[in-house]
């Protein structure tokens, strides 16, 4: 019987070349938890509604989203966010990380308008089949 091959060789967590270069994937928060490592590490974690990998929170993962989500985590829970690939030093060579920031506001256009009638002209509208 067949089965999904990236099941057993996907990376649970995400990491920096995983992501598109150059985009922002705007991803909703399912959980954030701890998560306890086979080290004995604890560490925090983010689940997404979008996407079966999680990502481990660092110091300054966990500072931006501080900025933009608050202190209180369980209403991080359901708030969108965006993910992007950045350069970053680790053991003195540059690599892929995962960045996080708010996602990106709509694009900017023109409000969208919209005409109400009053009662009269409604009542009028109504009468006249041809207005």
């Amino acid at each position: 019987m067949p089965f999904d091959t990236t099941r057993y060789t996907q990376n649970p967590f995400l990491k920096g070349e995983d992501l598109e270069e150059g985009e922002r994937l705007v991803v909703t928060i399912k959980s954030a938890e701890e998560a306890n490592f086979p080290s004995g590490d604890t560490v925090p974690i983010l689940e997404f509604l979008e996407m079966d990998q999680k990502l481990t929170l660092n110091k300054t993962r966990i500072k931006k989203l501080v900025e933009i989500l608050g202190e209180d985590t369980s209403d991080w829970i359901g708030k969108k966010i965006a993910l992007y690939p950045v350069d970053v030093q680790y053991n003195g060579k540059t690599m892929l990380g995962v960045a996080v920031g708010a996602p990106p506001k709509k694009a900017k256009g023109k409000p969208e308008v919209q005409f109400m009638k009053d009662e009269e002209e409604e009542d009028d509208a109504d009468s006249n089949p041809f207005a």
